[in-house]
């Protein structure tokens, strides 16, 4: 069985059949692929999430706080 994390395109709510129809949670969801899906991914319903993206992308970014040494006013 082959499996998919989706998630609902923006503004979109997606149903899940296999779950009683209950509703596609924003953050995303591992689901069964099938004709249901691709369809919803076709019709612009449902985006395919990389969990490698979707990680790296709410990573905070690495920003230096504090100057190198050596850096700064010298006397």
């Amino acid at each position: 069985m082959v499996t998919q994390l989706v998630k609902p395109a923006p503004g979109r709510q997606v149903r899940r059949p296999d779950q009683g129809f209950t509703v596609l949670p924003e953050e995303g969801a591992l689901v069964a692929w099938s004709p249901y899906w691709q369809r919803a991914l076709i019709e612009g319903d449902v985006v395919v999430i990389d969990p490698v993206e979707e990680v790296a992308s709410d990573a905070p970014s690495k920003s230096p706080t504090k100057a190198p040494k050596g850096a700064g006013s010298e006397v």
